[in-house]
């Protein structure tokens, strides 16, 4: 396990989101897939040298631009069909924290055990149809001749 990255060294300097602004995760979700994913985190990283619960999320901080709930939606979770949308607000009045990990507009919602993920299942809530589904495709790479 000491062999294992830090996640701390991830965690951007930033303020975390206001509490009307939303966090989006790709779906559907499920109890199973969310411990599925929290027990990869565990398995990829540490936090402040001990094991790590978390998903992955993007935060909506900014009305336009690439932090925009619209470009998450176009750029990041195109290729999903439904997403869950929910506010920080209730993120965080449920337990949950939020740390601002790699590339903005990611985060890393945490969890203190698997037993959560039955109350994370109950806060994303059910999913909705994302309206940027299919929007953006994929750049062609091209082969070396």
């Amino acid at each position: 396990m000491a062999d294992l990255p830090d996640l701390r060294s991830f965690v951007r300097a930033e303020a975390a989101p206001t509490p009307e602004r939303l966090v989006v995760r790709g779906g559907p979700d499920s109890a199973a897939k969310l411990r599925m994913h929290a027990e990869r985190l565990r398995r990829a990283y540490l936090l402040d040298g001990a094991p790590v619960l978390g998903i992955s999320v993007f935060a909506a901080f900014d009305d336009i631009g690439p932090a925009s709930l619209d470009a998450i939606l176009a750029a990041k979770l195109s290729t999903y069909r439904v997403v869950h949308l929910v506010s920080t607000a209730a993120v965080s009045t449920a337990g949950f924290d939020l740390v601002p990990t790699f590339g903005r507009p990611h985060m890393t919602l945490l969890l203190d055990d698997l037993d959560e993920v039955e109350t994370l299942v109950e806060v994303l809530g059910p999913p909705e149809p994302n309206p940027q589904y299919g929007e953006v495709t994929r750049r062609s790479r091209r082969r070396p001749r």
